[in-house]
C-alpha cells in the first residue's frame, strides 16, 4: 500500500470522527518521527479540550462529508455525479470581491446587513430561502429596493440534495423559483450546502438559471457557534491554525489568496453580522473592490 493511500485512509479516519484507535490501525505512513510523536510521553499540563459540537449539525455533517469523499472517492466519479461543482475552480477577476449571504431572509438579520452595506455603498447577492420569501415578503422587497443588491433563489426549504431523490429535487427548485420577483435582475441559484446534482442541474439550466458556488467559504456557521472552529471544521473549510478563533482573519486571508471572488456567507448567524463591517474594512484595507455577480468579470465563475 502506497504512503498516499495510507495517509488518505488516516485523514479520512479523522474526518469521520472514528478516533485515535481507528486511524491507529491504519498502516503507518511513516516511520521515525511518526512513531516517536506516538510514544512521546503525554505533557503534565494537557491541553484544554475542545467544545463539543453536534454530530447532527447539518453543515458540519455536510462539510465533512464533502471532505471525506473528496479524500475517497476518485475526482472524476465526483465530477461525473456533479456533486460538488459549488466549489469553484476557476479564478476569479483579479482583486474583485462579490459577498453573498445565504438563508434568508431573517428578521432584523437582514435589515441590518443592509444598513451595513448602505454605510460602506457596497453591492451583495441574498440567496433567499423560498418558504421564508412567502412568509416574508416585505424583507424581500426592502432587499429589492435598494436598487444595489441581487437576490438568488436557495430552494424552497433548505434540504441537502444529496439526501433526496430527484423528483424531490425538482420540487424544491420549482417550489423556490416561483417565489423569485419578476424584477430580479439574474437568474441565479445556489444549492443548500452547496450540494449540487446533475438532475438539479439540469431542470435549473433549462429554465434558464445559472448556478452559483464560491471562491471563498468563510465558515461562518462554525465560527458563530463557540467563537472557535475545531480541528475537524477547520480542516473542510480550509481554517489554517492561526484563524481557528479568528473570523475576520480567516477570511481575509482567503481572499487575499484567491486574488477575490465570491464570498459565501449566512445572514442567519449574529457572528457574521458582528463582524461583516470589520470584515469589509479588512478586504478593503487589501486593495479590493465589491462588485455584483451580474459583473461581466464574473461571468466565467458561473455555471
Amino acid at each position: 500500500m502506497s504512503a498516499l493511500v495510507s495517509f488518505t485512509r488516516v485523514l479520512a479516519c479523522f474526518v469521520l470522527g472514528v478516533g485515535l484507535q481507528a486511524a491507529a490501525e491504519t498502516p503507518a505512513v511513516v516511520s521515525g518521527a511518526a512513531s516517536a510523536t506516538a510514544s512521546a510521553p503525554v505533557p503534565a499540563s494537557a491541553p484544554k479540550p475542545e467544545p463539543t459540537r453536534s454530530p447532527t449539525d447539518p453543515h458540519r455533517r455536510a462539510h465533512l462529508t464533502r471532505l471525506y469523499e473528496r479524500l475517497t472517492v476518485d475526482a472524476e466519479e465526483l465530477k461525473r455525479q456533479c456533486r460538488f461543482e459549488s466549489d469553484i475552480a476557476t479564478a476569479p477577476p483579479k482583486g474583485q470581491v462579490a459577498l453573498s449571504f445565504d438563508d434568508g431572509p431573517e428578521p432584523e438579520q437582514t435589515e441590518r446587513i443592509l444598513e451595513v452595506l448602505d454605510r460602506f455603498d457596497i453591492p451583495a447577492t441574498f440567496f433567499f430561502i423560498g418558504e421564508k420569501m412567502q412568509k416574508y415578503p416585505e424583507l424581500v422587497q426592502k432587499v429589492l429596493d435598494k436598487k444595489r443588491h441581487l437576490i438568488g433563489s436557495h430552494s424552497w426549504s433548505h434540504p441537502n440534495f444529496h439526501d433526496i431523490p430527484a423528483t424531490e429535487q425538482a420540487s424544491e427548485i420549482s417550489k423556490g423559483l416561483a417565489q423569485m420577483p419578476d424584477q430580479a435582475a439574474l437568474k441565479i441559484f445556489r444549492y443548500p450546502y452547496g450540494n449540487s446534482s446533475c438532475a438539479g442541474n439540469e431542470l435549473l439550466h433549462a429554465q434558464g438559471y445559472h448556478i452559483v458556488g464560491w471562491h471563498v467559504d468563510t465558515c461562518d456557521w462554525a465560527f458563530d457557534r463557540h467563537g472557535t472552529v475545531d480541528a475537524h471544521e477547520a480542516l473542510s473549510c480550509g481554517v489554517g491554525s492561526q484563524y481557528r478563533s479568528d473570523f475576520v482573519g480567516h477570511v481575509a486571508a482567503a481572499v487575499r489568496a484567491r486574488r477575490g471572488g465570491i464570498v459565501l456567507m449566512h445572514e442567519i448567524h449574529p457572528n457574521t453580522l458582528a463582524k461583516l463591517s470589520e470584515l469589509i474594512e479588512e478586504i478593503r484595507k487589501d486593495g479590493f473592490t465589491f462588485t455584483r455577480l451580474d459583473d461581466p468579470a464574473l461571468a466565467a465563475s458561473l455555471r
